[in-house]
């Protein structure tokens, strides 16, 4: 491990003990963890490392799946994500204006131009001037602007309605503070997640691992939109549901810093048994590009549907994906592999 390695381990830890600390005290259930549950904790734990009970019971006293096997949200990113996931070229490599080189043959949003480190290139990486940047986004009613780099909860994405916005449009594209992003055209999701919310694109946050005898899916959510909310973030007001392995939805959706539990989408949608279109689609787009991206071994993907039920990558998350949506709606994160990933990690 190189000196900034380390360093980012300790902030890394110093971070999860205070958001352990700030979540099992705001959301854990009141309820002291039942003693046969603590002690099965420790039991399958003691050959690996020494962890607090109570992030299982996190999990486990809202989803009511008592298993000793959650992952601490301390150990995902100070350990497991580590091993698995190379940060020493993670930053560069997960910059979306580099997908289309990296997922060829993989289907993304239409890209209709990119600032890299300030220069501006068109979708196929020609060089390409603001003027004729401003003509491409005129051509459609509404475009969508995101970082290309660390966006993650749909930090400063923008939605430009190409009709009202064309001067501040021009205003951000001058601006020479402003680098490394993607434009990019909207998606037209499935109509049938549109009648789960119309006003984001709901992706499939589906997490897979890459081991030596293929690509496994370890977990599969449905993340929506809420309200005007525009995005599906669930860090950014929305709410995620747990999808079942034939594609329909389990019967409780999740909002992420409180726990609480949803039947319907508050927008009327009742999630119980209802089919994702297409989920066998965005599994296979997952095993496809897998294993383009060795060097990133457990990645939490985002695919959209679009309006002819074809997936579309949104992004690959190649570390820090997260675990807290998964365990919450699925249990632990890594199922019946557990024992074999824990094995690789501390051995």
């Amino acid at each position: 491990m190189s000196f900034f390695d380390g360093i980012e381990t300790w902030v890394a830890n110093r971070i999860s003990d205070f958001q352990e600390k700030r979540n099992l005290k705001k959301y854990c259930t009141k309820e002291p963890i039942p003693s046969d549950y603590k002690r099965s904790i420790k039991e399958f734990w003691k050959k690996y490392t020494k962890i607090s009970p109570k992030w299982a019971w996190y999990y486990a006293s809202q989803n009511g799946i008592k298993d000793p096997r959650y992952i601490p949200n301390t150990l995902i990113y100070t350990k497991i994500d580590q091993h698995f996931n190379n940060r020493k070229i993670g930053y560069g490599f997960n910059d979306k204006n580099y997908y289309s080189l990296i997922f060829q043959g993989i289907k993304q949003p239409d890209v209709i131009a990119r600032n890299i480190g300030g220069i501006f290139v068109d979708k196929n990486y020609n060089l390409i001037s603001i003027e004729d940047i401003i003509s491409l986004i005129k051509q459609e009613k509404e475009v969508i602007c995101k970082p290309s780099l660390e966006s993650g909860s749909g930090r400063s994405i923008q939605f430009w309605n190409t009709k009202n916005d064309i001067n501040n449009i021009s205003l951000f594209l001058n601006n020479k503070n402003e680098t490394d992003y993607i434009i990019q055209k909207i998606i037209e999701q499935h109509e049938d997640l549109n009648k789960v919310h119309s006003g984001s694109v709901n992706s499939l946050r589906i997490v897979s691992i890459l081991m030596q005898d293929g690509v496994h899916i370890l977990s599969s959510n449905l993340r929506m939109g809420v309200d005007s909310g525009r995005v599906d973030n669930v860090t950014a007001g929305g709410i995620s549901c747990g999808i079942n392995n034939d594609g329909t939805l389990k019967k409780y959706a999740t909002a992420y810093y409180t726990g609480e539990k949803f039947e319907r989408h508050p927008q009327g949608l009742i999630f119980d048994g209802y089919k994702v279109p297409s989920y066998d689609k965005a599994v296979k787009l997952i095993m496809e590009a897998a294993p383009l991206i060795p060097h990133f071994r457990l990645v939490s993907w985002d695919i959209a549907i679009d309006k002819e039920g074809e997936p579309v990558l949104i992004e690959a998350n190649m570390r820090k994906g997260g675990i807290n949506l998964n365990q919450f709606n699925n249990g632990p994160l890594f199922g019946e592999l557990t024992e074999k990933i824990l094995d690789e990690v501390f051995n």
